[in-house]
């Protein structure tokens, strides 16, 4: 075949296919009031290592996927609807799916799915309103794991305010109210009840301090299990798996951040102190209710050819927060665990992150759960945004 042939078959397939593309494209049809339509995702690989300190307890590696797929849409008078579906095992806390099983097929799960209100009400600022599933909109930094998971997507209503006051200071106020768990012989469902304030201050030499209190009460805690599907250790229970939480709660939170520029490198320092306010002084064992974390990030790893390093502590008591919202990475995941975390990030491109972070945790009170459980645990990602 000539060159000039092989020229003209090559030109055909690419018109024909540009042809073909166009007829989808005038054949996709979408409802009118839809105003913009985004499509968004991520997949991300995870080889990862359990350093088990506990006597006859074996160590353990282990390969893993996340990926989550998004849309999202723009409706008229203000109004978003979002779905986001991702892998995983069903988990409250993980989008995470082990590699196992001769390959065989893995799921995909409802990972959010809500619609969204905000109304132009304030001139310097903006109100909104949120229900179905979708990510917590509470301001966390990195410090705030302490309460939060952050895969976890709260299953409910929120509300928020944001109010650029004069003076360079921004004014936050965020509310949740979770349906924790629903028992058709029940009247009353299992509830969690948070609200969070935050000032946003502006300061000379690019620099900026973010502090803000929050309370997270939960409502008939104790009645039965949530019939959760990931239980991280921690939590005194009783009867059987996921067990019914022993102690109650009511989550104290005081999570502040200082920002500051350092020759053009982003440096973030962060603190999250807890109290569990409604801790039961008759439970077996000490009251432990109490918990902190605190660290320094340099850089930050999100643009092309950026990096960061972090560097932080925790130390979370057994009834600090509920643990099955709680990080799920430290040691083996929820409380009853002291230890540092510290990570080396790096950004190759504006759509893809490299990571390697590691753990190094040892329990708290050795006579109760997970017991005399010391565990360091590495990971090392690779990630892509799409």
């Amino acid at each position: 075949m000539s060159r000039s042939s092989l020229a003209l078959i090559i030109s055909l397939a690419f018109l024909s296919s540009t042809a073909r593309a166009a007829g989808v494209a005038d054949q996709l049809k979408l409802s009118d009031h839809i105003e913009s339509l985004r499509f968004n995702g991520d997949l991300r690989l995870r080889y990862e290592t359990f350093d088990r300190k506990q006597p006859d307890v074996n160590d353990s590696q282990r390969f893993r996927y996340r990926l989550r797929l998004g849309m999202e849409a723009a409706l008229p008078r203000q109004v978003t609807a979002a779905v986001r579906l991702g892998a995983g095992t069903g988990e409250q806390f993980s989008n995470n799916q082990t590699l196992d099983n001769l390959s065989s097929q893995k799921s995909l799960f409802v990972d959010q799915a809500y619609l969204r209100w905000q109304p132009p009400f304030l001139k310097d600022g903006k109100v909104w309103l949120l229900g179905g599933k979708a990510v917590n909109q509470f301001w966390r930094p990195y410090s705030a794991d302490l309460i939060w998971d952050d895969d976890f997507n709260p299953e409910g209503f929120q509300q928020g305010v944001e109010w650029h006051a004069p003076g360079e200071v921004t004014l936050f106020f965020n509310a949740l109210q979770m349906v924790a768990d629903y028992d058709a012989d029940r009247y009353k469902n299992q509830w969690l009840f948070s609200e969070q304030a935050t000032a946003e201050v502006e300061l000379p030499w690019k620099t900026k301090v973010r502090s803000g209190v929050a309370y997270h009460k939960w409502s008939d805690e104790q009645l039965s299990s949530f019939n959760q599907v990931g239980v991280n250790v921690g939590n005194r229970r009783a009867g059987a798996a996921p067990g019914i939480l022993a102690n109650r709660f009511g989550v104290g939170e005081w999570t502040t951040e200082f920002g500051a520029k350092v020759r053009d490198v982003p440096v973030s320092l962060q603190a999250t102190l807890a109290r569990n306010f409604r801790a039961l002084g008759n439970v077996a064992g000490p009251k432990a209710r109490d918990g902190h974390q605190f660290g320094v990030i340099v850089g930050k790893a999100a643009e092309a050819k950026t990096w960061e390093v972090g560097a932080f502590k925790k130390y979370a008591q057994m009834d600090v927060t509920v643990a099955d919202v709680a990080d799920s990475d430290f040691g083996e995941g929820g409380t009853n665990r002291v230890g540092g975390i510290f990570w080396a990030a790096y950004a190759p491109t504006g759509w893809s992150h490299l990571r390697v972070k590691y753990f190094t945790t040892k329990s708290i009170d050795l006579n109760l759960s997970p017991g005399a459980s010391g565990v360091n645990r590495l990971q090392l990602d690779v990630q892509v945004r799409f």
